[in-house]
C-alpha cells in the first residue's frame, strides 16, 4: 500500500467521518460527498448538510477476493445503503452474517478502522454500517 499524507486525510475528515455533505440552496439537491457545483442546477450556492446516521439496505454482495492490505477482513460485505435523506452510498456492512441480510434492513453508521499505512503509517478510519 502507498502511504498517504496525514494532511490529505484530514482535509476529508468531515465528510468521511461524519456523513457531512452539502445541499444546494437554489434547488435543494443534496450531494455526498460534497461538491463545488450542484449536479442538478449547476449552481454554486451550497451549504453543509449533515446526513442522518441511519439508513436501509438496498443491495449487497460478499467480497472474497480482497485487495492487498485487506486480507484480515476477508470475506466482507459491501453494500449500497440508502440514507434517510434519500442519498445512496456504497459502504461496508459489519457485525452481521451475510445470510442474515434482508432487503430494506434498518442500519446505522458506526466508526471503524479500515487499514494502517505500513508499520508506522497513518491509521485510516471510515464510516461503516451495522444492523440497527
Amino acid at each position: 500500500m502507498i502511504q498517504q499524507s496525514p494532511i490529505k486525510i484530514w482535509r476529508k475528515f468531515n465528510n468521511r467521518y461524519r456523513l457531512l455533505g452539502n445541499e444546494c440552496v437554489d434547488c435543494k439537491n443534496r450531494h455526498y460527498p460534497p461538491v463545488q457545483v450542484c449536479k442538478k442546477c449547476h449552481g454554486t450556492n451550497l451549504v453543509a448538510y449533515q446526513y442522518p446516521n441511519t439508513g436501509k439496505l438496498i443491495s449487497w454482495s460478499k467480497v472474497t477476493a480482497v485487495s492487498k492490505g485487506f486480507e484480515s477482513y476477508a470475506p466482507y460485505i459491501i453494500a449500497i445503503v440508502e440514507l434517510e435523506g434519500g442519498e445512496r452510498i456504497t459502504t461496508q456492512i459489519v457485525d452481521v452474517e451475510y445470510e442474515d441480510l434482508k432487503y430494506e434492513m434498518k442500519l446505522k453508521a458506526v466508526f471503524r478502522k479500515v487499514f494502517v499505512d505500513g508499520n508506522r503509517g497513518v491509521i485510516h478510519y471510515a464510516i461503516k454500517f451495522k444492523p440497527l
